[in-house]
């Protein structure tokens, strides 16, 4: 990913810094979030040697504090840190004025988030380097942040309750991000925030790869991994469906549809849990490796 030289000092003095506090310590005190406080720091950037005024750069997301560390892609060291919540107030004024959602948001910090909010999952800057582009789990949104002023630029609600895992275009045009609840995965322009597309996905939606020319998208999805039951017949009925998928974004539709249930059965592996993590896959695409929920390899 890029920022801008010029750009980069102004974000981390804009925001950039202001953090959620640290993670709750007493048993009930998940029930009453903490705002975030604004915690400046001295910021000093060295402009780079990079003709189109660009320099490469690590975006870390900082789930529980809302906030992303920049760094350096040549030298690692530390630049900045932008802030990811910058409408927190805004949108807990939205939660907590409808019970429903704020139970449901009580209910992803306790359970998903082990007592934490969860701010900033995936995120991509735009191969201007002048947009950061952030999937907000507990805000159920995806939005893109400006990295000259901080701002949010544009604001996309997911279907259902959580956002989650995104990846973006080869081309850098477009991102796809899951809905977990939502059971369906967005294709959203980097630059407007508007949907360019869609497709259904298995149970809580995870892991996008966009194949190197864009044509297709290689999804899976994880099913109720937070489900308690390890017995057989209570975990393969309680843990939803969980599917690997290979969607044509040229076509708009879905063209490979397997269930890893089905697949780990027919392998002789039927023990195992069919719930995909990462992924990895050969050049051509034929073969693919997946790093399973409850096993300590792949397969």
């Amino acid at each position: 990913m890029k920022v801008r030289n010029t750009l980069l000092a102004t974000a981390v003095a804009a925001g950039l810094g202001m953090a959620a506090l640290p993670a709750q310590a007493g048993w009930l005190d998940w029930l009453f979030p903490s705002q975030p406080e604004e915690t400046p720091e001295d910021v000093v950037t060295e402009p780079g040697e990079y003709p189109d005024g660009l320099r490469p750069a690590i975006f870390v997301g900082n789930n529980w504090d809302g906030t992303i560390d920049v760094i350096d892609g040549d030298n690692y060291e530390i630049l900045g840190r932008v802030n990811g919540i910058p409408d927190y107030e805004e949108r807990m004024d939205e939660i907590k004025g409808d019970f429903w959602r704020y139970t449901v948001f009580l209910g992803i910090r306790q359970l998903i988030g082990e007592g934490n909010d969860q701010y900033v999952d995936d995120m991509y800057s735009t191969n201007d380097g002048e947009l950061l582009i952030v999937s907000r789990p507990s805000f159920a949104d995806v939005v893109a942040l400006d990295l000259e002023t901080g701002g949010i630029v544009w604001r996309f609600e997911v279907d259902g309750v959580r956002s989650d895992h995104m990846a973006l275009s080869p081309d850098g045009s477009q991102v796809a991000v899951s809905a977990s609840t939502g059971n369906v995965v967005h294709l959203l322009n980097v630059y407007t925030g508007e949907e360019e597309g869609r497709f259904p996905a298995g149970n809580s939606p995870h892991e996008n790869l966009y194949s190197d020319d864009g044509k297709y998208i290689y999804h899976s999805s994880i099913g109720f991994v937070f489900m308690p039951f390890d017995g057989r017949l209570l975990r393969d009925t309680t843990r939803g469906e969980r599917k690997f998928l290979v969607y044509d974004a040229e076509l708009g539709d879905i063209v490979k549809d397997f269930d890893i249930k089905a697949k780990l059965e027919e392998a002789g592996l039927g023990d195992l849990s069919p719930s995909i993590r990462p992924m990895a896959h050969t050049s051509d695409y034929r073969y693919f490796y997946f790093q399973l929920s409850f096993l300590h390899g792949f397969v």
